[in-house]
């Protein structure tokens, strides 16, 4: 069975820290996202420098003032939250994740086995950190509507996470688009919702 490496680990570990000081109730893409960034583990280090204005300052920014959704808010008339003084309560979030973070991981999880069964990436021994870079990025998560918000394609991200992954000068694979169904994905899915990732 797949374990958690130590980047996984401390990428969950910042996620806590920065949902904690967000004052979120639960786990969401957009925390796992700060969480990756404050980790700044070796993949991280290798994908973030093509995109300077993704940034942990400037995501947590984005997630305090809802700039993802802005644009909505602007059209009801209301304001957005202050992006300076979050409701942070000081607690940290239960040890649940929202639906569409479990849904972003059950999917990407599932993509990701996809993609080493067919040899398309290298198959590893353990969960790493391109796990929840591929999961947050997940059209269905909220993590992309923020950066596309933020003017940071995450497409080109998950690109270069996935460039990152192969060897030098080898095919980089296409993202599926659907999900492969089966029982490594139900294993996969059954490992997420029964680990608490996010201790």
């Amino acid at each position: 069975m797949l374990m958690y490496d130590d980047s996984f680990v401390a990428v969950m570990t910042a996620t806590k820290d920065e949902a904690t000081a967000l004052g979120a109730r639960d786990y969401g893409s957009e925390h796992v996202l700060l969480g990756l960034l404050a980790a700044d583990d070796d993949l991280t280090r290798r994908v973030v420098p093509s995109f300077p204005d993704l940034t942990t300052t400037a995501v947590r920014s984005a997630v305090q003032g809802s700039l993802d959704d802005a644009p909505h808010l602007a059209r009801l008339g209301l304001a957005t939250a202050d992006p300076v003084s979050p409701a942070a309560t000081g607690k940290p979030p239960r040890t649940k994740h929202t639906p569409e973070l479990q849904s972003a991981l059950n999917r990407a999880t599932a993509k990701w086995g996809r993609l080493r069964k067919t040899g398309a990436l290298p198959k590893e021994r353990k969960l790493t950190s391109a796990v929840l870079w591929l999961a947050v990025l997940e059209p269905s998560a909220r993590a992309p509507r923020l950066l596309h918000a933020m003017g940071i394609d995450p497409d080109a991200v998950r690109t270069a996470i996935l460039s990152a992954l192969v060897p030098a000068g080898s095919h980089v694979p296409e993202w599926p688009t659907e999900t492969p169904a089966g029982p490594v994905t139900r294993l996969f899915h059954r490992l997420f919702e029964r680990t608490n990732i996010a201790r």
